[in-house]
């Protein structure tokens, strides 16, 4: 039977959840020189998908068993390849540079790796017992 740690965490330790709040905040400054036609689209979208990242880091941060945190951390990673998508959608029709574009890409790329880690460590912990 496995044993578990039954202590409060506390998800704005974690860097990930810091870099991932650290590009929403820069995706909703992007997000907001979208022309208004995309507000229910491509905008709404961008927002919605960057903000999932650090909400499933802190939902899954907050759940007592290590298979439920790397669930949420594995909808963090799908947000995070989703927000990918709409910064292509962004820079295709030009309301980003390209710059812009491999700023937060790259910021993508480094939290999907953390994200990556983070849900080895956990799984590792799982299956060893040591959770």
């Amino acid at each position: 039977m496995a044993k578990y740690n039954y202590h409060i965490k506390d998800f704005k330790k974690l860097i990930v959840w810091a870099k991932a709040r650290e590009l929403a905040q820069d995706i909703y400054k992007i997000a907001a020189k979208f022309p208004n036609f995309e507000t229910h689209a491509a905008k709404s979208q961008i927002i919605r998908s960057a903000t999932s990242i650090g909400a499933n880091i802190a939902e899954g941060n907050g759940q007592l068993y290590p298979k439920k945190q790397i669930s949420f951390l594995n909808n963090a990673l799908g947000s995070a390849s989703e927000t990918r998508h709409w910064l292509i959608v962004a820079l295709d029709n030009k309301y980003i540079s390209k710059e812009e574009y491999d700023l937060y890409d790259g910021h993508l790329i480094e939290i999907t790796k953390m994200l990556i880690g983070l849900i080895k460590k956990l799984d590792y912990e799982l299956k060893t017992n040591i959770a």
